[in-house]
Parts: C-alpha cells; sequence; structure tokens
C-alpha cells in the first residue's frame, strides 16, 4: 500500500518519509507524523509541500484511523491539502494538528472540509494561532457538523467573543463530550466565559468534559458554573470540570455555597475537579475540605501550587478520608510540614498520590512518605 505514497511523493517532487512507508508495512492504524517525537523529523519537521502527497495517497486507499501531524511548521497550504482529503475520507477518526503554524486561513479550510466529514470525532487544534476569526469559525462549523466528540483549542488565541460563541452552538449541539478552550486571549473583569458557559448547561446534556483553564476566572465565574449545574442536576453529563491557574480563591460567600450545594447533591455527578495553581490558600481548602468531605461522585482531585499550608493539608487529609470513592489526589507544590505528613501517609496506600516534599528540620518523619 506504500507504492501510492511513493508515488505521490515522486510526482510532487518531495522527500519520501520513511516513517509513513514503516507504518504501511507494519499494518498499524495510527500513523504518527509528530515533529516533537518522531526522531525522522525531530530535525526537519513537516512543511506544507510534503502534507500535499500524503494527502493524495490517502485518498485513494488509507489503513489509518488516527493522523498525528502535530508539532511540524504546517500553514495555509497543508490545510488545503487535509481538508480535501476530510471532504471524501471515512476512515481517519482521530486528527491531531496541534503546535503548527495554523493560522484563520487554515481554520477556515478545515472547518469548510468538517462541515462534510462524517468521521472525525477528535480533533487537536491547540497550540496554533486561530485567533479570533478562526474561532468563529469553528463554532459555525459546529452548527452543522454531528461527529466531533472531541475538540481541543487550548492557547488558540481566541477572544471572549470566540468563547461566547462556542458556549452559544452547544446549547443545540448534542454530540460534543468534550471541549478544551484553555489559555485563551479573553481579558475579561466579568467572568464573561464562566457565565455563558453557565447558561449552556441549562440546554446542554452530552458535553462531559470542560476545560476553563487559564482564562482569568474568580469565584463570580465558578458561583455561576456551580449554580447552574446544580439546577441541572442529573440532566446534566459534566464530569470532568478543570480550571488550573485561574484567580479562584473561595471567599466569595455565594460561590462557596454554591460550589458546596453542587458537590453535596445527590444528583452530583463530577467526577473530577482541577483546582490547580489558583489562590486557594489554607481558608480555601479548609471550605473545599468540607465540602469533598461530604461528596459521593469525585475520583480525582487537583489542588496542586495553591500555597496550602499545614492546616489546609490536614483538613484535605481529613476529607479524602471521608471520601470513599476518590481515587487520586494531586497536590504537591504546596508546603508540607511533618504533621501534613502524618495527615496524608495513611492514605498513601488507598490513594494515586503525586506531591512533593519540602524537607526541613523534621526530615526523619518523611520517611514514610515517597517523594
Amino acid at each position: 500500500m506504500a507504492a501510492e505514497y511513493a508515488q505521490a511523493c515522486k510526482a510532487a517532487g518531495s522527500r519520501k518519509l520513511a516513517t509513513v512507508e514503516a507504518a504501511y508495512a507494519s499494518g498499524s492504524s495510527e500513523l504518527l507524523l509528530n515533529g516533537n517525537r518522531t526522531v525522522e523529523l525531530l530535525d526537519a519537521r513537516l512543511v506544507d509541500v510534503e502534507v500535499a502527497p500524503l494527502s493524495v495517497a490517502l485518498s485513494e486507499r488509507n489503513p489509518f484511523s488516527l493522523l498525528n501531524l502535530s508539532y511540524n511548521e504546517l500553514n495555509a497550504g497543508a490545510a488545503e491539502s487535509i481538508g480535501q482529503l476530510l471532504k471524501t475520507d471515512t476512515t481517519i477518526v482521530a486528527l491531531n494538528l496541534a503546535e503548527n503554524e495554523l493560522g484563520p486561513e487554515a481554520a477556515s479550510t478545515l472547518c469548510a472540509a468538517l462541515k462534510e466529514n462524517k468521521t472525525i470525532r477528535e480533533l487537536s487544534l491547540s497550540g496554533n494561532k486561530l485567533g479570533p476569526h478562526g474561532g468563529m469559525e469553528i463554532a459555525e462549523m459546529l452548527q452543522t457538523n454531528t461527529s466531533l466528540k472531541r475538540l481541543e483549542l487550548a492557547n488558540c488565541e481566541l477572544n471572549t467573543q470566540c468563547l461566547v460563541a462556542l458556549a452559544t452552538v452547544l446549547r443545540e449541539n448534542d454530540t460534543l463530550a468534550a471541549l478544551d478552550v484553555s489559555r485563551p486571549l479573553a481579558m475579561t473583569i466579568m467572568d464573561e466565559p464562566g457565565a455563558h458557559f453557565a447558561r449552556m448547561f441549562k440546554a446542554n446534556s452530552s458535553l462531559n468534559q470542560l476545560d476553563l483553564s487559564k482564562s482569568g476566572l474568580r469565584d463570580f465565574g465558578l458561583r455561576l458554573l456551580a449554580e447552574e449545574l446544580y439546577r441541572a442536576g442529573p440532566a446534566s453529563g459534566l464530569q470532568v470540570l478543570c480550571m488550573r491557574c485561574n484567580k479562584l480563591q473561595l471567599v466569595d460567600d455565594n460561590c462557596v455555597g454554591a460550589l458546596a450545594m453542587l458537590l453535596q447533591a445527590d444528583t452530583c455527578r463530577l467526577q473530577e475537579l482541577a483546582l490547580g495553581s489558583n489562590e486557594l490558600r489554607d481558608d480555601g481548602a479548609l471550605k473545599l475540605a468540607e465540602m469533598v468531605g461530604g461528596n459521593r461522585s469525585l475520583k480525582v482531585l487537583d489542588v496542586t501550587s495553591n500555597s496550602l499550608m499545614s492546616r489546609g493539608l490536614c483538613a484535605m487529609a481529613r476529607a479524602a478520608k471521608e471520601q470513599p470513592l476518590l481515587e487520586s489526589v494531586t497536590i504537591w507544590g504546596n508546603s508540607f510540614d511533618s504533621a501534613a505528613c502524618l495527615a496524608w501517609s495513611p492514605l498513601i496506600n488507598r490513594l494515586e498520590l503525586d506531591f512533593s516534599i519540602q524537607l526541613d528540620e523534621a526530615a526523619e518523619v518523611y520517611h514514610c512518605v515517597r517523594v
């Protein structure tokens, strides 16, 4: 089957990649051409002209359900070639174009193809400078696409308008299950992204993973999300909520009350809550610990780098002991002392713990904890 690829490369005057030929020969369902890990591409990453013959070959005969072209130097030309392929392809299920040089024009081309494609389930465009225009193109595409289940748009220079458009479209789209819009360029002091995604949960029951990390959200935004998820009850499908690297403190009583109602409700479906790299400190951790202790759905909890000291860490340990379903806790980046170590050490065998310890004069106590 590699003959089609070799012939297309010869016709285009492009280099022939041994990695592609090896993938054909192995019978693998995955074609991995990511420039950060494919040895052949580490010093000479893919450019637009090299994607054209590959797309031609795959349009004739395609054995690959996963196509990974991340960490290369692809631009609008590559998007054009891939777009032509996607309009007719019925094999590719997952397409990874993360960390390339795709811009608004490339986004428009890909979205036009995805309006026709009925096979792609997972698409990653993270790390490309799609900008506001590209973000709006994607929102428009989601109005008609009924196959995408996972969409990754982290660090794509999306603005607040794009996030609002995506949240609005998801009120009608009932197929997308996972959305990552972390690190946008949404400069806001009113938590507009949180407000609009909260409204989205009134109508959407299919989204089960949402990543709003690095979005500048404060307690007010978290409050709005928690209130609508609580009101939605079992009608909401959200199981994973990531809000890392925001400005959450859990000092607002309304926010604390809303989050407590959500986490302690019998209808709560959240299984993973990621609050790492926020500003909880001990006061916020004490409030969170009380909520977690009464929760019966969480399996994964992340409170990394929240400036937690002994008091907050000990409270979180007590809460973890009371949480029967909790499987994994990530707590590194906080300040452990002997009391905190002793509080967490009984949980080592039950939980998957990921944490680091700052050694001090009580070093003799830390032999019970594996750093």
